[in-house]
């Protein structure tokens, strides 16, 4: 069995790749969203409501926080990688280093953005990512988040970095997700390069206690 800090030692050699590759990933990911990841992301909006505080972990290049901004609420951006920092300092925008899995999440907020970035955490080490996720949220507060579908884990890349990826089937994740009080409201589905992804809105309950640290 992998350890929790064989799991992090990989997601530190993730984060290393990227680390490497920032530039051209936000090159490769600079273009315009699909109508799903428009109306998902409006749909955070709605949730927060105008002027809202959201938590972006995992910012990247930051194009989605622009996004975010430019509908009208407050985005923290952060990231763990050096990289993405540069490129987002280099482009004038503000944003700080957050580990997702030991960092301190602040809070709580009105949203919190967590796209693309559960598939490079190990599997045991995810329900506590999640429990701080849902610990720093306001009751009613909407999470955005996405998953890549599945039941498998690998390791690639290339020359320029090796990524951990970990797939979750979506009973599994709809269940670790309502353990903590988050309750999906709405799900997409799309396939990538490298399999189905699933990114949903899921809702702080009114009634969750707190959860975890953060």
């Amino acid at each position: 069995p992998v350890s929790g800090s064989d799991d992090l030692a990989r997601n530190r050699a993730t984060v290393a790749g990227y680390d490497a590759t920032a530039p051209e990933y936000a090159a490769e990911t600079d273009h315009a969203p699909t109508s799903d990841h428009v109306e998902a992301l409006e749909r955070l909006v709605a949730g927060v409501g105008p002027g809202g505080r959201v938590l972006e972990v995992a910012s990247g290049p930051g194009w989605d926080a622009d996004r975010l901004e430019a509908m009208g609420v407050q985005v923290r951006r952060t990231d763990l990688s050096d990289g993405f920092i540069a490129f987002q300092r280099n482009r004038g925008r503000v944003v700080e280093s957050l580990d997702l899995i030991t960092g301190d999440l602040g809070g709580p907020w009105d949203g919190i953005v967590a796209l693309y970035v559960i598939q490079h955490i190990g599997r045991d080490l995810v329900e506590g990512v999640v429990a701080r996720i849902a610990a720093a949220l306001h009751p009613g507060g909407t999470l955005l988040v996405s998953f890549q579908a599945g039941d498998g884990e690998r390791l690639s890349g290339g020359p320029e970095g090796v990524y951990q990826v970990v797939q979750w089937a979506e009973a599994a994740m709809t269940a670790l997700l309502s353990r903590h009080g988050l309750v999906i409201d709405r799900r997409w589905v799309f396939e990538g390069r490298e399999g189905q992804w699933i990114t949903v809105i899921a809702r702080r309950t009114e009634d969750a206690p707190p959860i975890g640290g953060g």
